[in-house]
């Protein structure tokens, strides 16, 4: 062969490989653009509801632990520890870097989501899933699910629960599939396992969303040996350590707290039409993924993430408090479910037939879906700017203490103000339960349990009025027309004469503000 057609067949081999990689290198930068453009806008979209009230509270909870305070005993969260050992990381850093701990914690959520969908994508790469390019197209949908549709759920601890409890379903799914080439290796195990613990560590009974996947893993292959997968016990491990060390590092929590949760908060519960509105969401979407449902085939990706949420709703139902935090998990992978039906190559559905083009649901009616699954997620607790305003201009840097059962009357307003939060409470909900429970019992003549709730209530309203009287905060932030609890305070237990000693500062709408009658503003430092 001649020096000229060796060259040539080279040039040739290379036009056929750039042929076929140029593509692959435009979808990759075409995604990553996507990726680029809803991180901008999600920064963004997000400034509707700025830091959310949870997210605010625990912010605060982590800076008087790393000031040296102790969780449970002198800053009090209902809780357990790993709540706040989640956002300690960014706000330790944003204490070393000098920044506002907010910016971090953003940050610390868009960490959690693209680590999510990046390691679940990477696992779906090297399983060979047939729709795994499609799904690469439809990374960005993803992505929208973790960082545009939560609105007043970003940052929750579910929201980055979620997130990265993605991997997770991803190496479920893996183990699924009858003619995967490779099983997983203990590497990819392990991290998908760290991953997916950090949901089960925020809140144990999202176990079973793990135990649910896992159990149709097992009765699709008809074999245990799913079960006892390496993840698993990555799973087990760490939350066997992680209960070692709440018994050791703040057994306070399991004597003092856990007790209380079982007597007060989990006997609450939300309006019955809100419960009944999540769950006409849930199987609003879970209808649609059973009508794109592939006749005869098992589409393992889109079947572990329904089966995930299904599992989903049990923690939802039974902690009964309505929250659009509680339904993120149950709603957000009944979505992913449906996406991964999409991402179906047409060879993998029903056969082509006359109505072949209705395999799947309109786009427009999956749409209608989403909306109403996050509807709940869209009004913002925001603090008037107007108010804000008000306060900064009359004081500086003031204590703020709360009157309130409510738990976004002061939080994010309090560091908004530059205030320093110095409640140990985030809010009243011992007094306002027990006070509740109490007037129930006596209702039904339960005279014991009447005043079981009574001393409750009373050594809880005890406490604070000794708080108050100790520190005496600059601020009082409370609301008006409170209910029964913040009438009690102030007319049986002595914060009539506590508030004589204030006055109003800003009201708006049900607002209320209290500034110290000898409050005198201090002066800011120089600038510089």
């Amino acid at each position: 062969m001649s020096m000229s057609e060796q060259a040539g067949m080279t040039d040739a081999r290379q036009d056929h490989a750039g042929a076929s990689v140029s593509p692959a290198r435009a979808l990759y930068a075409g995604s990553g653009a996507t990726f680029t453009i809803l991180l901008a806008i999600a920064i963004l979209w997000q400034v509707r509801w700025g830091t959310i009230p949870d997210t605010s509270w625990l912010i605060i909870v982590c800076e008087r632990m790393l000031s040296g305070e102790r969780l449970y005993t002198q800053v009090h969260e209902v809780n357990p520890p790993f709540s706040v050992w989640l956002y300690l990381p960014p706000v330790a850093a944003a204490r070393i870097l000098g920044m506002a701990p907010e910016i971090l914690v953003q940050a610390w959520t868009y960490l959690a989501a693209l680590t999510g969908i990046w390691f679940s994508g990477a696992i779906v790469k090297r399983a060979g899933f047939p729709e795994k390019a499609a799904l690469f197209t439809l990374g960005p949908a993803f992505f929208a699910v973790l960082v545009i549709f939560p609105g007043n759920v970003f940052s929750e601890r579910e929201h980055l629960g979620v997130a990265l409890f993605l991997p997770l379903l991803a190496l479920h799914a893996w183990r699924a599939r009858k003619d995967a080439e490779a099983e997983p290796g203990l590497g990819i195990a392990a991290l998908a396992g760290l991953c997916g613990s950090i949901l089960l560590l925020i809140k144990p009974y999202y176990a079973v969303m793990v135990l649910a996947s896992a159990l149709l893993v097992a009765a699709h292959r008809r074999s245990l040996k799913p079960i006892f997968a390496p993840e698993h016990w990555v799973i087990g491990g760490i939350c066997v350590t992680y209960l070692a060390a709440v018994i050791l590092i703040h057994p306070e929590f399991l004597r003092d707290v856990y007790p209380l949760l079982v007597d007060l908060y989990a006997k609450g519960g939300a309006s019955a039409h809100v419960m009944t509105y999540y769950g006409c969401a849930w199987f609003f979407l879970a209808y649609l993924a059973l009508w794109a449902w592939p006749v005869g085939r098992f589409p393992e990706l889109a079947a572990v993430a329904l089966a995930a949420s299904a599992a989903a709703l049990l923690p939802l139902f039974y902690q009964a408090k309505g929250w659009p935090y509680h339904a993120y998990p149950a709603l957000s992978l009944a979505v992913a479910a449906n996406l991964c039906l999409i991402a179906l190559p047409r060879t993998k559905r029903r056969p082509a037939g006359l109505l072949s083009y209705l395999a799947v649901p309109p786009p427009s009616l999956l749409s209608l879906a989403i909306m109403v699954a996050f509807v709940l997620n869209w009004p913002t607790q925001r603090p008037n700017s107007a108010v804000v305003a008000a306060i900064r201009a009359a004081t500086f840097e003031p204590t703020v203490a709360i009157i309130t059962p409510d738990l976004d009357t002061a939080h994010p307003l309090s560091r908004m103000i530059g205030g320093r939060f110095v409640s140990a409470e985030a809010l009243d909900w011992v007094g306002q339960v027990a006070a509740a429970r109490y007037q129930q019992t006596i209702l039904d003549g339960d005279t014991i349990g009447a005043a079981h709730y009574q001393a409750i209530m009373t050594r809880y309203a005890e406490g604070k009025r000794q708080e108050f009287e100790r520190l005496r905060p600059d601020l009082i932030i409370t609301k008006i027309d409170d209910g029964p609890w913040t009438r009690q305070l102030v007319g049986h237990f002595g914060f009539d004469r506590i508030l004589a000693g204030y006055r109003v500062l800003v009201e708006w709408g049900r607002l209320r503000v209290y500034l110290r009658n000898d409050y005198v503003r201090p002066d800011p430092p120089p600038a510089g």
